[in-house]
């Protein structure tokens, strides 16, 4: 399976789980809840409309920062392998499969936050649904005593992140031929460190804006 086929693989599946999330979670219950009290029951329809009018903008954004986000990680890889001094080239697109390998992972987390809030914890609020992350760290927290950049430096805290950090190890291994801690290192440091720098820019905008 090349890379085209295995990308649109990742958009249906990730689309698939956005339909399942918004269509089996009430999401527009939801939102009207939230606003109840804050807006005229009119002023919520015309929101609500608003939303589905302008939602297919959502779905055609998401190809996009699924393809950078890869993009990015499989650009953090090739610069760890370069300043490895690896002797043979390895070109950017076996590389970027990696990075692809390591989606299925992430779909995982979405489809388990639907498996969660349908038939575990079934009574929830929007709020509930953007703290809550599958298997993570957060969830042992009382969040209201948190202070709002804390939170998703939190939520990367979980055993998702943990597999698809190994994805990536294992795919680089296969690709490299090298021995296992070789490629444990090489993603440590170049996807760890872009993923700190990625930390540092959230936990920054969310101190300027609140």
């Amino acid at each position: 399976m090349n890379n085209k086929i295995l990308f649109l693989l990742i958009i249906v599946l990730v689309l698939v789980s956005t339909f399942l999330f918004n269509y089996l979670l009430n999401i527009d219950g939801l939102i009207y809840n939230f606003y109840s009290e804050q807006l005229a029951k009119e002023q919520i329809g015309e929101l609500l409309e608003n939303q589905k009018k302008w939602s297919w903008i959502n779905y055609l954004i998401m190809p996009i920062l699924i393809l950078l986000r890869t993009s990015l990680v499989a650009f953090c890889i090739e610069v760890g392998v370069f300043f490895y001094n690896i002797e043979n080239k390895i070109k950017f697109k076996k590389i970027f499969r990696i990075a692809l390998l390591g989606e299925f992972v992430l779909i995982l987390v979405g489809l388990s936050k639907v498996v969660y809030f349908y038939f575990i914890d079934t009574t929830y609020t929007l709020e509930d649904l953007q703290q809550f992350y599958p298997f993570s760290y957060i969830n042992f927290l009382n969040i209201d005593n948190l202070e709002p950049w804390l939170i998703y430096p939190l939520q990367i805290i979980n055993l998702f992140e943990v597999a698809y950090f190994f994805v990536l190890v294992n795919g680089l291994h296969k690709l490299l031929k090298n021995k296992y801690i070789k490629s444990f290192e090489i993603i440590a440091i170049s996807y760890g460190l872009g993923l700190t720098i990625w930390l540092g820019l959230v936990m920054f905008l969310t101190l300027n804006v609140s």
